[in-house]
């Protein structure tokens, strides 16, 4: 038993004589409600009740369901719309203008339509092909075997010429998913891929969607293409940009992190890593939150909160910025910002690690053998006449008094002569830690060439250094050197007065040296006034 129609049909019958094909159609539940008899004729129906019980649903396209949707949205706030359909009766394509208004139903909203012949010219139609005729845009019409049925101008100019639906794209790939889709009967499919045109090989978006042909009522591809070549080489570009970028920081020995301007992670290498000791993929590090890392992490520095400050004042700063940091297990690293700029855009900042503990070490033995004996430790000429200029200019900045005292191991030549030279070395390192254990902090103490070692006494007279000489020279006399045995050192003392360079006073003392070996050795002589 037939159901009854969502509606009163009573007050249609002056529809029904009409000549003018007109209709109710349900667009949430795409059946159709009622039509006169013109409108049964348009549709192909013998009567309403076979109108009714046709099965729209399979009929009409996901596009044409999205418009109907769209209709019902326009009823409901009172529009009425008007446009140009192309039916089939008879399987014979006929262009019909619609009037389309909202019509309550029993159970919701339907759409009544009365429809009209197109016997003049469409102007809309007309302009839309036109449209098509200029645009850059390829459009190509294939029917459901997928062979070519026309073009609009652009596609002509630039695709093969009798193509089919598959044989333009240069990949076997996309060739055979255009073929699966279409033999899927999904209403639409969309791609990028290269394609073979009249210029070469272009890269291509190509939208494919179904429709009906408007001269036949046939289901047809509509292909939709767009040259994207340029947008994918620079795509392309980009990609193998970062990807050179990528290699090069993981090759780098030294610790790289890129973060945004919101110090979110965009990208660390390996070495950063292994730096910091972090037991996972740089790539998993991506889109961490860096200022709350820095957090965690500033207990493995000797100074945490100047770790932490330093990153406040680089990222305030906005300029390149290398400072050192000392982890607590006694590493070194050296910190690198760098922010970075788009024009005066500020994009992000850049940090760079390296690992200089063993550069540093380095270059502190390179300094210490610079300017120290190898054999004793002792400052050599070097750095003791850097220090004797400084001590000389403070002296004279605050009219303070300093002395130098110039020592000599009596008769060590007999020494090496026959004990050998071992014997020498040792006795030299022995007779250096006795010296040494007498002087003041800020006394200055250096190995003068030889078996000769000279000492700076700051903020000390002559009588003062003459009492720290004899000293020395009561100790050293005291001293049992091995194989050796007992030793006497002779000594040259000199006040540096403030009218004299430093090197007239060592030659004064030279010369209080030289009187100490001729009395007899084993002596303390002061040097002659320099006036």
């Amino acid at each position: 038993m037939n159901s009854p129609p969502p509606f009163s049909a009573e007050p249609f019958a002056v529809a029904d004589r009409l000549k003018t094909p007109v209709w109710v159609f349900d667009i949430e539940n795409l059946v159709m409600c009622w039509a006169n008899p013109a409108g049964l004729t348009i549709w192909g129906a013998a009567d309403l009740e076979e109108l009714r019980s046709r099965d729209f649903a399979t009929e009409i396209s996901v596009s044409a369901r999205a418009r109907l949707l769209d209709y019902l949205a326009r009823f409901k706030a009172g529009e009425t719309v008007l446009e140009t359909w192309t039916l089939y009766p008879n399987g014979k394509p006929v262009p019909m203008r619609c009037v389309c208004s909202g019509f309550p139903l029993h159970n919701g909203q339907g759409m009544l339509v009365e429809a009209q012949p197109v016997t003049e010219p469409d102007i809309q139609a007309l302009r839309a092909q036109e449209a098509l005729r200029h645009t850059p845009t390829l459009m190509s019409a294939f029917d459901n075997q997928g062979n070519l049925l026309t073009r609009n101008p652009s596609a002509t100019c630039i695709l093969p010429a009798g193509a089919d639906l598959t044989s333009s794209f240069a990949r076997e790939s996309d060739r055979k998913d255009v073929h699966l889709w279409a033999e899927s009967g999904a209403e639409s499919y969309s791609l990028e891929a290269p394609v073979k045109t009249s210029v070469g090989e272009r890269w291509h978006r190509v939208d494919l969607r179904r429709t009906l042909d408007p001269a036949t009522g046939e289901r047809v591809v509509l292909a939709s293409e767009t040259d994207i070549t340029t947008r994918v080489a620079s795509e392309t570009a980009l990609v193998n940009a970062r990807e050179r970028f990528a290699a090069l920081l993981q090759n780098l020995r030294g610790g790289i992190v890129v973060e945004d301007e919101n110090r979110k992670m965009l990208l660390a290498n390996q070495s950063f890593c292994d730096i910091f000791s972090i037991p996972v993929p740089p790539e998993t590090l991506e889109g961490m939150d860096c200022a709350a890392a820095a957090e965690q992490s500033k207990t493995l520095f000797r100074d945490p909160d100047a770790f932490i400050a330093g990153i406040e004042a680089a990222l305030l700063a906005r300029q390149t910025k290398t400072d050192e940091l000392h982890l607590s297990d006694g590493r070194i690293l050296e910190r690198t910002y760098i922010p970075v700029f788009s024009g005066q855009t500020y994009l992000g900042h850049l940090w760079q690690y390296w690992d200089i503990t063993d550069r540093k070490k380095t270059m502190a033995r390179l300094e210490h053998e610079a300017f120290h004996d190898p054999l004793t430790g002792l400052w050599n000429r070097r750095r003791f006449e850097q220090s004797l200029m400084e001590t000389h200019e403070e002296a004279i900045r605050y009219s303070q008094p300093y002395s130098l005292v110039l020592v000599d191991i009596d008769h060590f030549k007999r020494v090496n002569d026959q004990f050998g030279h071992d014997a020498g070395d040792v006795t030299l390192q022995i007779l250096t830690d006795e010296l040494r254990q007498r002087l003041r902090q800020a006394d200055r103490l250096a190995r003068w060439g030889g078996e000769e070692f000279l000492l700076l006494l700051p903020q000390t007279s002559l009588e003062g250094a003459l009492l720290l000489a004899n000293a020395l020279r009561q100790r050293i006399k005291e001293v049992s050197f091995p194989l050796v045995g007992h030793l006497t050192i002779s000594l040259g003392v000199a006040e540096v007065t403030p009218e004299e360079l430093p090197h007239h006073a060592l030659i004064r003392a030279d010369k209080a040296l030289f009187r100490a070996k001729t009395n007899g050795r084993d002596r303390v002589e002061a040097a002659e006034s320099g006036n």
